[in-house]
């Protein structure tokens, strides 16, 4: 018998859950042998920090026997700090946006300032580590990308750059290269 295989995936800042980019990653991910939960973040009027919460408690209610986080951009960075939290088979983090403690100014946004990169890299507890980012995006978004990468302890992680791919997930390469990659998944 199979194991089921859940995989949550998280939709980028203000992205619909239901848009096509999210939805065909989604069939992309059934033929793959997973069952995919598209999480509907409440973004408006919500902080990073609660956002993190609200998954949480959404990854609460699913029993599976294996469980896999992806998110893309924001929704990476809750994937990251949810994975922190609680054990997973797998973590995708698809373009890991650029604002932790280490990438903004003292002054600024209170919640992102207190998640610290390196620091949460290192507590990591997923068992498998899969981190994607197109090679078109922002300088500062695959320095973050790379950096965290670089500070992530397990031996069980998989750096991917997406050629000439820019900050979209829809992108049929980005799409292509996820696809690809979650074959390495156990």
């Amino acid at each position: 018998m199979l194991e089921k295989k859940t995989i949550f995936i998280i939709p980028g800042f203000n992205h619909l859950s239901t848009s096509s980019a999210y939805t065909k990653l989604a069939k992309m991910l059934k033929k793959e042998g997973y069952s995919p939960i598209l999480v509907s973040i409440p973004w408006k009027n919500t902080t990073i920090l609660e956002n993190i919460k609200y998954f949480l408690k959404e990854y609460g209610k699913i029993k599976s026997s294996k469980k896999y986080i992806l998110g893309f951009s924001f929704g990476a960075i809750i994937a990251f700090v949810a994975s922190t939290k609680v054990r997973s088979a797998g973590l995708i983090l698809c373009s890991l946006s650029p604002y932790f403690k280490e990438d903004l100014p003292k002054e600024t946004n209170k919640n992102f300032s207190k998640l610290a990169s390196f620091e949460l890299a290192k507590k990591i507890k997923s068992k498998q580590i899969l981190m994607l980012y197109g090679t078109e995006e922002a300088r500062s978004l695959i320095k973050r990308v790379t950096n965290t990468f670089s500070h992530i302890s397990t031996a069980n992680k998989f750096l991917i750059s997406i050629h000439k791919t820019e900050h979209n997930i829809g992108n049929k390469k980005y799409l292509t290269k996820i696809n690809q990659a979650v074959r390495i998944l156990n």
